[in-house]
């Protein structure tokens, strides 16, 4: 379930969280996937450990939306335990790499 914070900030972006429901990599359908964006560097390693074979097709959100540009920062930091405010500023941190993700893909 997410807190009750990502529920207000991403109602902020007409998004609905409240039925919102974690699935572990193990149970899903990882392996069939042509694209995998995580939010860090971490979640990418993690993958990486347990499924090698993806190595093509996992990128942190920047990472991905950034391609050939000058790195920065790749995480977006988990906002859990943080007032409102970490939640909105991550929250547009995936806004903007969404927003470029849907330029790429036109």
């Amino acid at each position: 379930m997410a807190t009750y914070n990502a529920c207000d900030a991403m109602e902020e972006y007409g998004v609905d969280l409240t039925k919102h429901k974690a699935t572990n990599i193990r149970k899903s359908n990882i392996e069939e996937m042509d694209l995998i964006l995580c939010a860090t560097m971490s979640h990418k390693n993690i993958i990486l450990y347990e499924y090698p074979n993806l190595k093509d097709k996992v990128f942190t959100m920047k990472e991905y939306v950034q391609a050939g540009k000058e790195k920065e920062e790749l995480d977006i930091k988990d906002p859990w335990g943080y007032d409102i405010q970490t939640y909105r500023f991550c929250a547009a941190q995936i806004d903007k790499c969404l927003e470029k993700l849907y330029e790429l893909i036109l």
